[in-house]
């Protein structure tokens, strides 16, 4: 896998553990795609922010893993 100079160190990081694949739906990133950067352990119920703690997820699968992992505040 090659480098990645547009991206942040850790996120570089990530896509190359995760072999440019998404955590949760396991599809490849695409240019244009929005991802962020998740803690697998939410920092709101004691989770770590170390790499060993993050994936990389696109924007709408982070959305749903929130929301059911209870972190995500704003969900009725």
């Amino acid at each position: 896998m090659g480098s990645y100079p547009d991206v942040k160190v850790e996120v570089a990081k990530l896509l190359k553990t995760q072999k440019g694949k998404c955590a949760i739906c396991g599809l490849h990133f695409q240019d244009g795609d929005l991802w962020e950067v998740d803690h697998i352990t939410p920092r709101s119920k004691k989770g770590k922010n170390t790499l060993r703690n993050k994936q990389l997820l696109h924007r709408h699968c982070h959305d749903v893993k929130s929301r059911n992992d209870g972190s995500y505040e704003g969900c009725a």
